[in-house]
């Protein structure tokens, strides 16, 4: 057993307490110092100094209000630093150490951002909720909670761009913003911090070298050169970022950054002029209005008349906004805002202007996966914005994606992003957009015998859409056709075979079709037979007025006859035998023609219908189908009067009653018209079709 000396051992704790206390202040002083520091670079945006010194003291900290500020400064560097995982690390632990009125509440909105950022949507809801009831009204909050709940859905059906790391372009280092430097699209300037800038040492605002703009050019075959510094004035010892080049390549827009321990000017705007083959020494662009205010990412409309900023300005919604200017040559009009349909209390940076005037820019205030995104204006035909269109995944990502840029008119192109599985930090990406692919995939069969359907070879099968006939196919030996369609078009199919059988057509559409897609029809044709029954054809008791009902039988029949426009027709209507013979043959006449007035209505010409009553003459046959609906009758009865006096249950003669009181038509002749179109034909000229396949989406018409 160990024994224990409580004198000695109190003497040891005064010893070691009389240290602490010698030593306390020290520490103090230790701490304060570099806190302080920290507090200097952190105060002039210089992060990547900041950071260091406010780690160092991190060890020593030990009140809650200096670790809450401590670590909420620290993830703000980190934030401003593009490393999402470190800044989430240190918004957490200043959460966990959370004073009121040491640090700010939107600790919570920055530590749900970074969370997003690293694609832990479910986590950032709760975090989002939780700001939202510090600060209900931040759009950036409500923004990045709808964002939570959307983003997945994104990932989970992607759109179809393809996008591929360049790996000629990129380094370890950064590399962004690519623009098009002449009208051939074989030519692209961009950012960089690699070997070889002119600018080697650190920029203690990124955490990177100092950046120039380099040049690389494609061949023939479509292989990229090694980048290279441009020639002339352009690049120096400061940071020259995002550029712009005029349509004929002669003029060039640019950011140029100062940073350094004692340096803390805004970024401009320059403007440089090429002569041969180099640059001419740069100029500042004087911006009316925003000579003290943070300014840069310039992009020029595609006639050069216009240009587009973004600048951090007091008259702004928050972050950097996007101004325009009119340009007449080196000289701008003053900015204008372009308003809060475009920025948000976030930043909007990066515009670029497409071939077709269509306007793209980089926020991260607006709904999206994370980090800036990348979005489209969408205006209407006078110029007015009627939305803004995120490009979702896998053009954008939770990381920070911007800078886009087409390649002309085709889906295809560069941008920049900072995510996971780069080369570095940021690296520049290719897009490309695969044609959409929609195949029609059909079937015609016979249905004449549900129990025995059949495929019908040799059916002529004709496409139209608006536009009039696309193709004309025929059926195969297993009664199948295909054929490629194009998006956004409506189209109609019709199958025939001959004047024994009936037409018929559907129609369908490719518009807001993403994917590709294959869309199966299934197009049934029947035998013309001597009579069919219109089913739910329905009329006021004891009138020959048709109910609202029956329009839907009826509006089939007009598709029938429309589809057919050969055949004519009787409309043939009967009474069950209750009252008198004349009165019952004068209904089911008005009955007939009350269908015949509905189908002239419609447009189909009245020497084609015929109207004809029977009465109660001609009492109905049990099919197999009625025994099927109704088992007391068997296939075969006639529904007689005799027949139905004997029935036992008062259902069941009802039953026999309505059965009798049907509507049908028969198929009188088959070549209405046939001479006309005969002589039409003679001029026709039908293109041929195409091949195509698969299986996605069924549109079944009824048959009768």
């Amino acid at each position: 057993m160990t024994k224990f000396y409580k004198p000695k051992l109190n003497t040891m704790k005064r010893i070691v307490f009389l240290s602490l206390v010698a030593l306390f202040p020290v520490i103090l002083m230790a701490q304060g110092s570099l806190i302080g520091k920290g507090d200097e670079y952190y105060n002039t945006g210089q992060y990547e100094l900041a950071k260091d010194y406010y780690q160092k003291a991190i060890p020593s900290l030990s009140s809650k209000e200096d670790k809450a500020q401590v670590n909420y400064k620290l993830g703000f560097c980190f934030k401003m630093l593009g490393d999402s995982d470190k800044a989430e690390m240190y918004f957490s632990e200043a959460v966990k150490n959370y004073v009121k009125g040491v640090i700010k509440p939107d600790v919570l909105l920055f530590y749900a951002d970074a969370l997003r950022m690293n694609g832990k949507y479910e986590d950032a809801i709760d975090i989002y909720k939780q700001y939202l009831q510090v600060s209900p009204q931040d759009h950036r909050a409500t923004s990045g909670l709808a964002s939570c709940s959307v983003v997945p859905k994104w990932i989970n059906r992607p759109t179809r761009y393809k996008v591929v790391n360049v790996s000629k372009f990129n380094t370890l280092q950064l590399d962004f913003s690519a623009v098009w430097s002449s009208k051939d699209y074989r030519s692209i300037y961009f950012t960089s911090s690699r070997e070889g800038s002119m600018g080697a040492r650190d920029n203690y605002k990124s955490g990177q070298k100092f950046t120039d703009i380099f040049e690389v050019t494609q061949d023939r075959k479509g292989n990229w050169s090694e980048p290279v510094p441009l020639a002339g004035g352009i690049n120096t010892e400061e940071d020259e970022g995002a550029s712009t080049v005029s349509m004929k390549g002669s003029d060039m827009f640019f950011t140029r950054c100062k940073a350094g321990k004692k340096i803390d000017e805004p970024c401009k705007i320059f403007y440089a002029t090429k002569k041969g083959n180099a640059w001419s020494e740069p100029v500042v662009v004087a911006m009316p209005g925003f000579d003290n205010y943070e300014v840069g990412y310039p992009a020029l409309s595609k006639d050069d008349k216009i240009l587009y900023f973004s600048a951090e300005a007091p008259d702004g919604y928050g972050g950097m906004d996007l101004y325009m200017a009119q340009r007449t040559g080196t000289t701008f009009s003053k900015p204008v805002n372009l308003g809060p349909e475009i920025n948000t209390l976030g930043d909007e940076v990066f515009p670029t202007v497409r071939e077709d005037g269509t306007l793209y820019f980089a926020s991260d205030g607006h709904q999206g996966m994370g980090g800036l995104d990348i979005y489209k204006v969408k205006t209407d035909d006078k110029g007015n914005i009627t939305g803004i269109e995120n490009m979702r995944y896998p053009i954008n990502s939770s990381f920070d994606d911007f800078g886009i840029i087409f390649n002309g008119k085709e889906e295809s192109g560069y941008f920049s992003s900072n995510r996971k599985g780069g080369k570095g930090s940021d690296d520049i990406y290719s897009f490309s957009l695969p044609p959409l692919v929609i195949t029609l995939n059909g079937t015609v069969r016979d249905t004449t015998n549900l129990d025995k359907i059949t495929m019908i070879k040799g059916a002529k099968v004709t496409l139209a859409n608006d536009a009039g006939l696309v193709a004309e196919l025929v059926s195969s030996e297993t009664g199948t056709f295909t054929y490629k369609l194009q998006p956004n078009q409506k189209y109609e199919i019709k199958a025939e075979v001959s004047k024994d059988y009936f037409s018929n057509s559907t129609k369908f559409s490719t518009f807001n079709v993403e994917y590709d897609t294959v869309i199966n029809v299934v197009m049934n044709l029947g035998r013309i037979p001597r009579v069919i029954v219109l089913p739910n054809i329905v009329y006021a008791y004891d009138s020959a007025s048709l109910k609202p009902e029956s329009t839907v039988s009826l509006d089939e029949l007009v598709k029938t006859l429309n589809d057919n426009p050969n055949i004519t027709i009787e409309l043939r209507s009967h009474t069950d035998f209750r009252g008198n013979d004349d009165y019952n043959m004068e209904l089911s006449l008005g009955r007939a023609k009350s269908c015949v007035d509905y189908l002239i209505a419609k447009g189909i010409k009245p020497d084609r219908l015929t109207a004809k009553g029977f009465g109660e003459t001609e009492p109905r046959t049990v099919t197999k189908e009625i025994a099927a609906e109704f088992p007391v009758f068997k296939e075969g009865d006639v529904l007689t009067e005799e027949y139905i006096n004997n029935l036992k249950d008062n259902k069941q003669k009802e039953d026999a009653h309505q059965l009798n009181r049907r509507t049908e038509f028969s198929v009188l002749t088959t070549d209405y018209g046939v001479a006309k179109e005969e002589e039409q034909k003679k001029d026709a000229v039908v293109p041929k079709g195409q091949p195509g396949s698969a299986i996605i989406k069924n549109t079944e018409s009824g048959d009768f």
